[in-house]
């Protein structure tokens, strides 16, 4: 029996920038060819250490560090349980959606959700993430999508609670006043080859007291995001409106009918036929 395939987070993010990518990922027989780039993959670790040292600003969490789907879930579930619990990683799914959350504070029937990026920002700028006319910036795009894309599915699973949505990203402003503090953050690596993070246990309260990460409320982008028109204009009156609408264009439109130049003109599903008829 197959494993569900779910629409994660970088799945959703994936689609947003190409549909065509989203419809072809994570399938065997297309392999994922990627270019080795070692500044992406500076870029990369320097996510791992900033999302480790977030976890420090929220003590007494708890890290679910397991990759299994169902396992995950179950743990994240249990968890929340508690009236009030923190917790690293979370998983959450509503129905096929599945998503891994940063950082989740649960106080009651409240939850803040924060999505740690390797980022900076100025902590003194009014409206960081909207222009002059009142749309988002491009730059800031794709983060606030991702939390919005989160928020969707924990309102789903938690109809009843309130949210609050954050970007913790690197205060311009601040002042580390540790020398090498990146330092007592060690990449590291395990038998199966997963990049994880080493603390050094020289890490103490006088390093975590002056924040170099800051906590940027983007409840405003992600409301904005979920009412915002699409393409050819239509206004979604709902998240679930917009959800279908988009459905509806990828699953019926673009993946079965309009035809990609670079499948020789056939539409993904006539392609993905015609693979499997020829091999």
């Amino acid at each position: 029996m197959s494993s569900p395939r779910y629409l994660t987070k970088s799945r959703y993010k994936l689609g947003l920038e190409c549909p065509t990518k989203l419809y072809y990922t994570g399938k065997k027989e297309y392999p994922d060819i990627k270019i080795d780039d070692s500044f992406m993959e500076a870029l990369a670790e320097g996510g791992y250490q900033v999302g480790e040292l977030a976890k420090h600003y929220f003590p007494d969490g708890h890290d679910i560090t397991t990759l299994a789907h169902e396992e995950a879930e179950f743990q994240t579930n249990e968890l929340l349980k508690q009236e009030n619990v923190v917790i690293y990683e979370p998983a959450i799914r509503f129905n096929n959606l599945f998503i891994r959350i940063d950082v989740l504070v649960k106080a009651g029937n409240h939850f803040d959700l924060i999505e740690v990026k390797a980022k900076s920002i100025d902590s003194n700028d009014e409206s960081p993430f909207f222009g002059k006319r009142g749309g988002l910036l491009a730059k800031w795009t794709p983060y606030l999508q991702d939390v919005a894309f989160q928020n969707y599915v924990l309102s789903k699973v938690f109809p009843e609670a309130s949210i609050n949505n954050y970007l913790m990203l690197a205060d311009k402003n601040a002042k580390c006043m540790t020398n090498g503090l990146n330092q007592k953050f060690r990449i590291s690596r395990n038998e199966n080859n997963r990049k994880g993070i080493i603390v050094s246990n020289t890490l103490n309260d006088e390093d975590l007291a002056h924040k170099v990460l800051v906590q940027v409320p983007v409840d405003d982008a992600v409301k904005y995001i979920h009412e915002q028109k699409s393409s050819n204009g239509q206004t979604y009156c709902s998240i679930d409106h917009a959800k279908r609408s988009i459905f509806e264009y990828i699953e019926v439109f673009y993946n079965r009918i309009r035809r990609h130049s670079t499948l020789n003109y056939q539409s993904p599903e006539n392609f993905e036929k015609a693979f499997y008829n020829t091999n």
